[in-house]
This record gives C-alpha cells, sequence and structure tokens, in this order.
C-alpha cells in the first residue's frame, strides 16, 4: 500500500536537493533565460518599426499627422526626437527604422499657397523601403484634405479652421480604389508569434526534459548507498518509494516548467494561450520527462553513466524533436520520425495554443499522445526501477 505522506516526503527531499546545488540552479534558472533572450533578439525582430519624428512644438497640423502615424498601431512604434541630428544618428545605427522631420511653420505652409516639405529618412534597408509606403499614405491624406480646404477658403466657403473641419469630417466619405488583397503561399515560420514566444516554447521544452534527467544521477547515488534499499527494510513499500522518487523527477521538470512560464510571460510579455490546456501538456510532458529519468537511473551503474546518458538523450530527442531546428523546415521524413518523439507533440501543441488560440480540445490529439508517452515510459521505469532496489 502506498503511504502517501511518504511518498511527499521523498519527493520534497529530491526537489530540495535539487535546488540547493549551485550548478543546477544555472542551468535550471539562468541558462534558459540567456537562450531565450538570445533567440528573441536573433530571429524574433521587432514587433513594430520603430519611427522617430521631429515635431515643431505647438503646431496642430503637424501634431495631426503625427496622430494618423501613431493610429497605425499594427505598423509603427513612433518616437519623438528633440532634434534632426539626434533623429539621423539614431537611423543610420539603427536605432529607428525610419525618421520624419516636419518643418517649423507646417500648419502655416498648408494654410498658404505654396508646397510644404516634409523629409523622409532611412536606409537602403528593404524593411525602411517598405515603410515608406504607409507614411506616404499619412502625408497624401494631410495633403488630400489641406487641397480641399484651400480650395474651400478660395471659393469663399469659410475661414481656414472651418474648412480643414468640414475636409476632415468628410474625407471618409469619398469614394476610392478597393485594392483585393489575396495571400500567395504560407505564412512565415514565425507568423502568430511575438518576439520571445517561439524561443521560450522550444527551450521550455528542451530545459523540462534535460533538467529532470539531470537528475537520474541523484537516483543512482541514492541506489548505490542503499537507501532505497534500507527503506524497503522499513514500514515503506516499494510502490512508496517509486511514487516518491518519480513525484521527485516531476517535480524538477515542473519547477522547470514553471520558472519559463513565469519569467517570459512576466519580463517578456509572452502570451501561452489557454491556461488549462498550457497546464496539461506541460504537465503531461513533465511526467514524460519524469519516467525517462527514472528508468535511466534505474538501468545505470554509476552516476557518471547516468549522467553521460540523460545529456545525451536529452540533446538528441531535442534535436530530433524540433527544439533546435523547427519541425516546418525538416525533411518529410525527419518530420516524420519527429512524432515518435514526445518532443514534438508538446512542442507542436504549445505553438498551436499561441498561433491558433482555442482550449483543451484544440490540442486533445497531443494531450492523449503524450498521456501514451508518459503512460508507456513510467510503466517500464516502474518495471526496472522495483527490480534494481530489490535486487
Amino acid at each position: 500500500m502506498i503511504d502517501l505522506r511518504k511518498v511527499l516526503e521523498i519527493a520534497r527531499v529530491n526537489l530540495l536537493r535539487q535546488v540547493r546545488d549551485r550548478s543546477d540552479l544555472f542551468f535550471v534558472f539562468v541558462l534558459p533565460t540567456i537562450i531565450i533572450v538570445a533567440l528573441g533578439l536573433q530571429f524574433g525582430g521587432v514587433t513594430q518599426a520603430r519611427l522617430g519624428v521631429l515635431v515643431p512644438p505647438g503646431d496642430a497640423a503637424a501634431e495631426a499627422l503625427v496622430a494618423e502615424l501613431t493610429g497605425d498601431g499594427s505598423r509603427f512604434d513612433v518616437r519623438r526626437i528633440d532634434d534632426e541630428a539626434t533623429l539621423r544618428s539614431q537611423v543610420e545605427r539603427g536605432q529607428l527604422e525610419a525618421g520624419l522631420v516636419i518643418p517649423e511653420g507646417f500648419t502655416t505652409g498648408l494654410q498658404g499657397t505654396g508646397t510644404v516639405q516634409v523629409q523622409y529618412l532611412g536606409t537602403t534597408n528593404a524593411l525602411t523601403l517598405g515603410l515608406r509606403a504607409p507614411v506616404e499614405a499619412a502625408i497624401a491624406k494631410v495633403a488630400a484634405m489641406t487641397t480641399a480646404a484651400r480650395v474651400a477658403v478660395a471659393q469663399g466657403s469659410g475661414d481656414w479652421a472651418a474648412a480643414q473641419a468640414a475636409a476632415g469630417r468628410t474625407y471618409a466619405t469619398v469614394p476610392g480604389v478597393a485594392v483585393d488583397v489575396t495571400r500567395a503561399g504560407h505564412p512565415g515560420l514565425f507568423a502568430g508569434f511575438s518576439q520571445f514566444t517561439f524561443g521560450a516554447s522550444t527551450q521550455l521544452v528542451l530545459f523540462m526534459f534535460l533538467t529532470s534527467m539531470t537528475a537520474a544521477a541523484r537516483l543512482v547515488n541514492t541506489k548505490q548507498i542503499g537507501v532505497s534499499r534500507r527503506m524497503v527494510s522499513t514500514p515503506t513499500s516499494t510502490g512508496t518509494i517509486i511514487a516518491g522518487e518519480t513525484l521527485g523527477r516531476f517535480g524538477v521538470a515542473m519547477l522547470q516548467g514553471g520558472y519559463i512560464v513565469l519569467v517570459t510571460s512576466v519580463a517578456f510579455k509572452v502570451s501561452w494561450g489557454d491556461p488549462v490546456a498550457v497546464t496539461v501538456l506541460i504537465a503531461l510532458f513533465g511526467l514524460v520527462a519524469a519516467g525517462a529519468a527514472m528508468l535511466v537511473g534505474a538501468v545505470s551503474r554509476n552516476a557518471d553513466q547516468a549522467s553521460s546518458m540523460g545529456v545525451f538523450l536529452g540533446l538528441a530527442l531535442a534535436a530530433l524533436g524540433g527544439c533546435m531546428v523547427p519541425i516546418q523546415v525538416m525533411p518529410a521524413a525527419m518530420q516524420s520520425f519527429a512524432r515518435l518523439i514526445p518532443h514534438s507533440w508538446a512542442l507542436l501543441g504549445l505553438q498551436s495554443l499561441v498561433r491558433d488560440g482555442g482550449g483543451i480540445e484544440t490540442v486533445a490529439q497531443n494531450v492523449a499522445v503524450l498521456a501514451g508517452f508518459a503512460a508507456v515510459i513510467l510503466v517500464l521505469a516502474t518495471w526496472r526501477f522495483r527490480k534494481a532496489i530489490a535486487g
């Protein structure tokens, strides 16, 4: 019969041994964060293009133009710059994707009869060239309303302020050209993910499994010094010992997974999707990792062998399961092979919740497959560990 109190105590001791080891703290807390940041900076890019603007103080028309640019929230992060030299320097250094210089007397120039010029600053970078069109569209809107206001004033239909206000109210009702956009091909690999989301999901799966596997060496030490056998000689059943050791490895895996989810959510604003579905996926993968650690610890003769085997399996399965190279870019044969590895089911499930939304029903197949993996591995690990401690 399994003693729940003893199970929890064995698990607690295993978890404490993990967090008290300073070298393990680096691999559990520091290294995953560094890699997630590096991946986000390298591949995530900025979610909005940074547009610097030099605005003459107190100019109503200039502020209206900035408001038009700021309203396009999916495109620009508009930043006000104090002088033209700083604006140019930041564009040249890549601190801004583009810049816009609105001249002094912008409002007065629009009210006159001449041409008002604004400066667009950018490099030859393709991203910058792509950002020129929405800037020109915003300026074209201002130009169209200015032209209408000038005509109205010239015909004696009121003063400039009234004419400009009327042009603004009627601008949206003027018939234009409707553009029907059809997307060709498939969305990019990172479509639907924020800057750090893709890296966060891959590193969560990689480090949950790897951290749990490194704990297998402690299981070997427990066997070698006879702790498990001495527990068997007490009024403690073999089932209780196995359950406690398994729960300890599961706790280590969940500590790693929970830390990554918490840090990326708070520090990097990563949205993981439906919390129930995410928790189920992570918990099931934690059981897979715990079972694998138990199995490696049970079959290993010494701690060095367990550590080597754990690291090798952790990295190899992560690579084949899509944690290092995205599954989507693998050859078809490798994608099929990846389906035999639990990492791929956990990773694709987490990414589906982020990209496509939905709840537990969205990843029902992933949940079922991970549950199957966990059941098989835990049964094998239990059988082998029972044999190891029973002699």
